[in-house]
C-alpha cells in the first residue's frame, strides 16, 4: 500500500475518535500502533511521557484468610501507569485541552483505562498528568506502547504515542 493510501485510512481512523470526549472505546489496535509521537493543536507541539509499574512490595493483609487468598494467585498489584503529556516550544497547554483514554498495549493485547487526572495542572500550563489504575498483571521488563487520546478543545480527537517503554517493578 502507498504511503498516500496509508495516509488515508489513518485520517479515517482517527476521524472514528473526532468527538468523542467521554467514555471508553474499542479501539483498533492498527489505528493505535499508528498514532504519532508528537501532534499539534492550536499551534502547541505535544508529547508523551510515560512511566508503567507494577508493585510488588509487602502488604499488610487483614487477616490470614486474606493473606492466604492473595499469596496463592499472581503475586503483586495491577499495573499502574502515570502519562504525562508535555507542550512543547515553551507554549502553554490551551485551556480546555484534556486526555480521555489511555491505551497500553503489550504484544496484540490492549489494555484500555479512563485517563484520570488527580491532581491541579501545573501552574505553568505546560503539562498534563493523568494516570491510568488497575490494569493487566503483565510481567515487569515487558516492552509495551501508550497511546493516550488527546481532545482538543473542539471535541475533536488526536492520538498521540510513547513507544518501547519498559514496565518497571516497585519491590
Amino acid at each position: 500500500m502507498s504511503r498516500s493510501g496509508r495516509a488515508i485510512i489513518w485520517v479515517a481512523l482517527l476521524q472514528c475518535f473526532a468527538g468523542v470526549c467521554v467514555g471508553l472505546t474499542q479501539a483498533p489496535l492498527e489505528a493505535l500502533r499508528n498514532a504519532p509521537d508528537t501532534i499539534e493543536i492550536d499551534g502547541v507541539a505535544f508529547q508523551l511521557e510515560a512511566e508503567v509499574w507494577r508493585d510488588f512490595m509487602p502488604t499488610a493483609f487483614p487477616d490470614e484468610a486474606t493473606r492466604l487468598k492473595e499469596s496463592a494467585t499472581d503475586p503483586g498489584r495491577p499495573m499502574t501507569a502515570t502519562l504525562r503529556i508535555r507542550a512543547g516550544n515553551s507554549r502553554q497547554i490551551p485551556p480546555g485541552v484534556k486526555v480521555d483514554v489511555g491505551w497500553v498495549i503489550l504484544e496484540d493485547q490492549i489494555w484500555e483505562a479512563r485517563a484520570l487526572e488527580d491532581l491541579p495542572r501545573d501552574s505553568a500550563r505546560r503539562q498534563i498528568t493523568v494516570y491510568l489504575r488497575d490494569g493487566p498483571k503483565w510481567p515487569p521488563g515487558a516492552r509495551v506502547e501508550i497511546v493516550v487520546r488527546v481532545v482538543d478543545t473542539a471535541g475533536v480527537a488526536h492520538l498521540l504515542s510513547s513507544r518501547d517503554q519498559r514496565i518497571r517493578a516497585a519491590t
